[in-house]
């Protein structure tokens, strides 16, 4: 499996195609770089040279004790554009992952050719990451084995199979044979603690490169007054509502998100 080795740490990756315009696709928390689902592939098939990946503290990356500020997950993404020799690159964000392509863009732009960030909110909740803690706590981890989770999932969510199927995609099963958590749950809460601290708006007005702002259009995670205030941030920018999608537009509506994603990376390309 690709890993790559960082003065930062080692990331795990998923790469497609080997050649085109390079494009970084970010995850949201307590996601992984298999959750984008066919989007990478699909992207490939237009002529960009695609790489997911696992933030720190998720999936196959190494879970460190600290390190979860948005500037901390910036300063990844650069170190593995350094580490792979990609010069410039087109960042897309969803979610948590948008808010560190955000300030990655902000913090780098000389490397930062577009950036995209995928429904996510730029307001402040300093209560926000108790309920990750308090979900946490609610679990009784490791499992011993995949039936007992599977039981303790039908049991919470019973009659709930989307939810079932999602949460149970939060696990793994270790060499031991147990199952816990694919991320580190204290990286989860952290990051969500760090990063809605305060609010992250003044960092679009840092960024130099073009910017295009995907919301789903049945998503509550944007309200109406946050996004009309993202569009008065982004007289260069775009801001772009994908219909028939939540918060995870890509997997919602994928045809709908590529329509908007490909030819904003196409005409940027250009620039």
């Amino acid at each position: 499996m690709p890993f790559v080795q960082t003065p930062r740490g080692r990331f795990f990756y998923q790469e497609f195609r080997s050649s085109g315009p390079v494009v970084y696709l970010l995850h949201g928390l307590t996601a992984k770089s298999q959750d984008w689902q066919g989007i990478p592939d699909m992207l490939a098939k237009t002529g960009f040279h695609v790489f997911a990946f696992d933030m720190r503290g998720h999936g196959q990356s190494e879970k460190p004790e600290s390190g979860y500020a948005p500037e901390d997950h910036a300063q990844d993404i650069e170190a593995c554009a350094e580490a792979l020799g990609h010069l410039k690159l087109h960042v897309v964000g969803h979610s948590t992952g948008g808010r560190n392509a955000l300030v990655f863009a902000a913090l780098f732009p000389e490397r930062a050719q577009t950036l995209t960030i995928v429904d996510q909110t730029l307001t402040k909740d300093e209560e926000s990451w108790k309920k990750y803690q308090q979900r946490y706590s609610e679990y009784p981890t490791p499992f011993p084995d995949e039936k007992a989770l599977d039981k303790f999932l039908h049991k919470r969510f019973s009659g709930d199979q989307e939810r079932f199927v999602y949460y149970k995609g939060q696990f793994r099963q270790a060499e031991s044979g147990e199952w816990d958590w694919n991320y580190f749950t204290k990286a989860a809460w952290m990051t969500q603690k760090l990063g809605r601290e305060k609010e992250a708006y003044d960092w679009l007005g840092k960024v130099k490169c073009p910017i295009l702002f995907i919301k789903g259009g049945d998503s509550r995670y944007v309200s109406p007054e946050e996004a009309d205030k993202i569009k008065g941030l982004l007289p260069q920018g775009s801001f772009v509502v994908v219909e028939k999608a939540e918060h995870a537009v890509f997997r919602d509506n994928p045809e709908g998100f590529l329509k908007v994603l490909v030819p904003f990376l196409r005409e940027s390309r250009r620039v």
